[in-house]
């Protein structure tokens, strides 16, 4: 009886967490391309960019882009373990819903 509660927060969150990585994996393919791809191409490769040296046009002043695609793709992969991990807690949730609605009926049938 108490299970079906937590199936249904568990689902709320798997959907939330879904959307949270989706939206992390989308956005660093956005700073990648923008470093990579169109008419301001800077870099080969987004892992070429980490640590490098960006001098602005206007100040003259440099910056390092610092572990950025380190730290990105860290937190991308995270993300998405933790969706899986609470996709299956919906999936145990699941399973124990089904098996405590067995034994409930199958108890019902012994006492008749």
């Amino acid at each position: 009886m108490w299970v079906f509660p937590f199936i249904l927060l568990n689902s709320v969150v798997t959907v939330l967490m879904h959307v949270a990585s989706c939206m992390v994996s989308v956005g660093f393919k956005e700073i990648c391309d923008s470093l990579t791809k169109g008419k301001h191409k800077h870099f080969s490769s987004c892992i070429e960019a980490e640590n490098q040296k960006l001098q602005s046009v206007a100040t003259k002043e440099t910056t390092t882009m610092g572990r950025f695609y380190t730290l990105i793709n860290v937190s991308q992969k995270a993300s998405w373990i933790l969706t899986v991990c609470w996709l299956a807690l919906v999936i145990f949730g699941i399973f124990q819903f089904v098996l405590n609605r067995r034994q409930k009926t199958h108890a019902r049938h012994e006492v008749n």
